[in-house]
């Protein structure tokens, strides 16, 4: 997989969202007459080709001229960034993908602080230690090894996959994921020379 990052509801800046109005002879969205920042639902970052912007909308909320407005906003931000930006419906958007997003979200969301990086790269070291293997078996049985309560390894492996210390291939189902398929990133490999905190 060459996708290292997936930021959700990234915010446009207001300078742009209104500059683009501007151009587009458009009303720039407003909430109880204040002006509301356009979000894009998804940016992804990839080692190897341009941002990929995502925008996931209802199929029958795309004849709403507002909605229409907002996604014309967002086409011009994105085209003058050099990204690509795709709208999605309910629809397309890929099934592994969607699943891979939703299981990863509450990592994302509520991410405590508590476990340090170093704390998560090496229970990811941990289970690169077995060759091949699922990941999720993998971490259940480690669960049993290492005496600790069920869901610990796979709950560090979604915070490490959250935080990017780890890689892993974002398009296939996470039922599916196998320790080979799994990369550390350079950062993470700092952290363990010491030189990053």
């Amino acid at each position: 997989s060459n996708t290292i990052d997936i930021r959700e509801q990234f915010p446009i800046p207001i300078e742009d969202t209104l500059e683009i109005c501007r151009q587009l002879g458009i009303k720039h969205p407003q909430i109880s007459g204040k002006l509301k920042v356009v979000t894009t639902d998804f940016l992804l970052d990839f080692k190897k080709q341009k941002q990929l912007a995502l925008t996931v909308k209802y199929a029958e909320e795309l004849a709403i001229p507002r909605v229409i407005d907002k996604l014309q906003i967002e086409k011009a931000y994105w085209d003058n960034k050099g990204a690509d930006w795709r709208i999605f419906t309910e629809r397309q958007i890929e099934p592994a993908l969607k699943e891979n997003l939703q299981w990863l979200h509450p990592a994302l969301v509520n991410d405590s602080g508590e476990r340090s990086n170093q704390e998560l790269l090496s229970i990811v070291e941990r289970l690169l230690t077995h060759q091949n293997v699922k990941v999720g078996g993998l971490c259940a049985q480690l669960d049993d090894s290492y005496q600790v309560e069920p869901g610990f390894h796979i709950e560090a492996f979604r915070l490490a996959i959250a935080r990017k210390i780890v890689l892993a291939p974002l398009a296939l189902s996470f039922y599916y994921w196998t320790t080979s398929e799994l990369v550390i990133t350079e950062h993470s490999l700092e952290l363990r020379r010491g030189n990053v905190s």
